[in-house]
């Protein structure tokens, strides 16, 4: 089973509650109740409490999104994630 997070992200022109899979150092899938097109641009993701995080994204469907972070994750921050 994989583990689901919950986060924020937020970009120029909005803001949207995500579900969070699949975390890896360079990346991780977003699913959202969001408008299609939120995530056209660069925005920053908030995993619970951490971050922000510069990230791109990728529409792959109506409410997921294949997110790329600009800078690796930190080992530390994917183990936290990962302990549960």
């Amino acid at each position: 089973m994989t583990m689901i997070l919950y986060g924020e992200c937020v970009s120029a022109r909005d803001k949207a509650h995500v579900r969070i899979c699949e975390l890896a150092d360079g990346g991780c899938d977003l699913e959202t109740d969001a408008p299609r097109g939120l995530f056209d641009a660069d925005f920053s993701l908030w995993i619970g409490a951490m971050g922000p995080f510069a990230a791109t994204a990728t529409q792959r469907g109506a409410s997921r999104i294949a997110v790329r972070f600009k800078e690796p994750l930190d080992g530390k921050i994917l183990r936290h994630f990962n302990a549960g």
